[in-house]
């Protein structure tokens, strides 16, 4: 019985949703991201939670202490993406960055995110920066 319960929610549920969850921690800097009541809020995380539905990419975000995330990031264990960082020399090599989310801040997405991801999600932003 459970097998089958799970085959008929495999068949309904959209293949992108089969996907992991992709991992976006923020730092708390309001009022662009930052936590409230125990949910992520903030123009940025607005944005970025925006462009990750419109690419179809399952995600979680989190609260991470700044230097948390450069070990994660240099960890490369997992995709993960590390909100609000500035496209500094050498970063394109330690991570992937994404189009500009707010000023110069970006997505700094560690190696092991597929380049198809970045790919999804950079077209998400640019559709988002477009003025309506």
């Amino acid at each position: 019985m459970k097998m089958l319960a799970a085959a008929l929610i495999a068949a309904v549920m959209p293949a992108w949703a089969a996907e992991p969850p992709l991992v976006v921690h923020y730092n708390e800097r309001p009022p662009y991201h930052y936590t409230e009541r125990g949910v992520p809020a903030g123009d940025a995380v607005a944005k970025v939670a925006g462009a990750l539905k419109a690419a179809h990419i399952p995600y979680l975000l989190r609260s991470t202490p700044a230097k948390q995330q450069l070990v994660l990031l240099q960890k490369n264990e997992s995709p993960a993406c590390m909100l609000a960082w500035v496209d500094l020399p050498g970063r394109d090599g330690k991570g992937k960055l994404s189009e500009k989310i707010y000023e110069e801040r970006r997505l700094w997405c560690t190696k092991a995110t597929p380049d198809e991801t970045m790919q999804r999600i950079d077209a998400a932003l640019r559709k988002a920066a477009l003025p309506k």
